[in-house]
């Protein structure tokens, strides 16, 4: 939302959501009421995990699902610039042809200072994301720098330049808001929203997936999915949420594949966040 000043705690309470203005319109974002869909987001898509996020694709691919949202983080710690990874970039082109979605997450996906904001909003970003909470630690300055050099790198990648933008561990500090429209930001992803900063829209979703974090991390997270999966019955779409550690082999990614396959074989069908804002929901 441009001009605005946001100061709250978290990320899924920053931007205001308007009344509904006609039918079949939720909060202004166009989607077809007629048919349910599913996102399959995979998340921390960066060199060191170019194997696992091949045999998970290879995975969805099996089971018909063709068409992802991938959350590419475009220098993993510092130490992965994304235009020096051919492979991947190759791999991510031609999803991206196939009908992905290409999602800058974060720029290095590692805390680069303390972290910012609340006590609420800090404790969060200790317990949940952990390292991970990189837009936690970052001024305003500081994020419209590291958002602007991420989309960057993906111009000299020679990959499409994103205006979608998912916070590593879905965590931004307050004040931040304005400085990713600057940055060229379009839409957000939260953990159980997605918004539009050009009309200052949001949608909520129900979000089921898993983390591949500890034991304890996992069974709440378990817990959590229970509840969405309950939830996406009064919706007409879900967010499916995946991490590469433990690849298309982990406890996780299999638990959460099955759940896929039984949205498939009620009529579901994956989609990507991009259709989510787009008027033609065909298209």
């Amino acid at each position: 939302m441009r001009g605005a000043t946001l100061d709250t705690t978290t990320l899924d309470q920053q931007v205001p959501s308007r009344p509904c203005s006609s039918p079949g319109v939720l909060c202004g974002i166009v989607m077809s009421m007629t048919k349910k869909r599913f996102i399959i987001s995979l998340h921390d898509v960066a060199p060191p995990f170019e194997n696992e996020i091949r045999a998970q694709l290879d995975a969805l691919a099996r089971i018909h699902v063709h068409r992802c949202a991938l959350k590419v983080v475009p220098n993993w710690h510092g130490a992965y610039p994304l235009p020096a990874a051919r492979s991947l970039i190759d791999l991510l082109r031609a999803q991206h042809e196939g009908g992905s979605e290409l999602i800058l997450h974060g720029l290095e996906h590692r805390r680069r200072g303390a972290l910012r904001g609340p006590l609420r909003l800090r404790l969060r970003g200790a317990l949940f994301a952990g390292d991970a909470a990189e837009f936690l630690t970052l001024s305003a300055p500081e994020l419209l720098r590291s958002v602007r050099w991420g989309r960057e790198l993906f111009e000299r990648a020679d990959l499409p330049v994103p205006s979608t933008f998912c916070a590593p561990g879905w965590l931004v500090a307050p004040g931040s808001w304005n400085a990713l429209t600057e940055a060229g930001i379009r839409h957000v992803i939260g953990m159980f929203t997605v918004y539009d900063l050009e009309r200052s829209r949001r949608r909520y979703m129900p979000a089921v997936g898993y983390m591949g974090a500890s034991p304890v991390h996992e069974a709440g997270i378990r817990l959590g999915n229970r509840l969405a999966w309950l939830a996406s019955s009064h919706s007409t779409i879900v967010k499916i949420y995946l991490h590469p550690r433990g690849g298309a082999q982990g406890e996780g990614f299999r638990r959460v594949l099955a759940g896929v396959m039984r949205l498939i074989e009620e009529g579901w069908q994956p989609a990507t966040y991009e259709q989510v804002f787009r008027p033609d929901p065909e298209g």
